[in-house]
């Protein structure tokens, strides 16, 4: 396909998803590729973006009139060959009348970053239509092993053992030192303030934590559906609520990151601490295991004992020096380019 024009769909929200999306705008863009972005909130998605990435608001989040007619005045109307690049199964099903009805000069392009969170009726059926209709994408990918598995799992009569895994990048950084611990460590959670991240075991470590040791912060960056509800659990003044902030603030007042997800199929987070020096301490299961190696630039230890997560953070603060240098030195396979152009280098004509 010539004269390719790529057209990206995402759906408001800021975490992993959007910026798997935006690292290969960037990338496409850096090629000089014509780009559409169509988001239910791009201005808070996705800031400061080349001005030469066309932007569009469309409120596809939820299946409006206006969203369909919008969606199909352009996918349908464009003439151009296009790929259209989707994070979210579910507009598959949504707009599964406009994308299978375009014209040969299409391609569909989806990435599965986890399974099912909420895992309730309704969102199963969702799934279970996903299941069926899938193969009417041209290039399905995973975000990780443990999100394909999940659907290998749940829905074995999928055939995708031969889809490809591609994972999210960080832009390294170049000639940074080992990061040094001043008087006051920093641990910060980072993340969606949603129940399948669980800010409230961070809080409830935090808290623990600051009944022994007074000259510690925690940070937590991020916003969602909890904050409120977070915010009236601790009036501790060494739990500071910062809301989404930008990367440079986050890890330049960041020691330590505290996952604490029951599940996190592949954190972006865990990647770009690393390629800061800062270790991080989870307690998920998931491919996060792929990105920290255990006891090497990290700690993994399926817990929900506060106590134990202490442990692990007290491991990490008298041994800061060895964990932040490995860190430096492992991030190096997570270079965003060279992601980005096997990803693309994976669609064929």
């Amino acid at each position: 396909m010539k004269n390719i024009q790529y057209i990206f769909i995402s759906n408001g929200y800021r975490g992993g998803n959007s910026t798997f999306s935006r690292n290969h705008m960037l990338y496409l863009n850096s090629l000089k590729k014509k780009i559409i972005l169509i988001d239910d909130n791009p201005k808070k998605t996705y800031q400061n973006l080349p001005k030469n990435i066309k932007i569009l608001k469309v409120k596809t989040n939820i299946f409006y009139l206006d969203t369909h007619r919008k969606l199909k005045k352009i996918l349908v109307n464009n003439l151009d060959n296009k790929i259209i690049f989707i994070t979210n199964y579910a507009f598959i099903i949504k707009y599964f009348y406009i994308f299978f009805t375009l014209k040969k000069n299409t391609k569909i392009v989806l990435t599965i970053h986890s399974g099912l969170l909420n895992l309730n009726i309704k969102n199963y059926i969702a799934g279970f239509i996903f299941s069926i209709i899938y193969r009417k994408i041209d290039h399905l990918f995973f975000g990780s092993e443990s999100s394909k598995n999940w659907w290998k799992n749940y829905f074995p009569w999928m055939q995708i053992k031969k889809n490809l895994v591609h994972k999210n990048g960080v832009v390294l950084n170049k000639n940074l030192n080992t990061k040094k611990v001043n008087k006051k460590l920093n641990i910060s959670f980072v993340g969606r303030l949603e129940e399948e991240n669980n800010p409230k075991f961070f809080i409830d470590i935090a808290e623990e934590f600051l009944k022994h040791k007074k000259n510690v912060v925690f940070n937590i960056y991020g916003d969602g559906s909890l904050i409120k509800k977070l915010k009236a659990l601790s009036k501790n003044n060494k739990i500071i609520f910062h809301g989404w902030s930008e990367k440079k603030k986050i890890f330049s007042n960041t020691d330590i990151i505290l996952i604490t997800s029951p599940i996190n199929n592949f954190p972006y987070v865990a990647i770009e601490a690393k390629s800061f020096g800062i270790p991080v301490i989870s307690c998920s299961k998931g491919d996060i295991n792929k990105i920290i190696k255990n006891n090497v630039d990290g700690l993994i230890k399926y817990t929900n004992s506060k106590n134990k997560m202490i442990e692990l953070i007290v491991r990490i603060e008298k041994n800061y020096n060895f964990f932040s240098k490995n860190c430096l030195h492992r991030s190096k396979k997570y270079n965003v380019d060279k992601l980005c152009k096997k990803f693309w280098d994976s669609i064929t004509d």
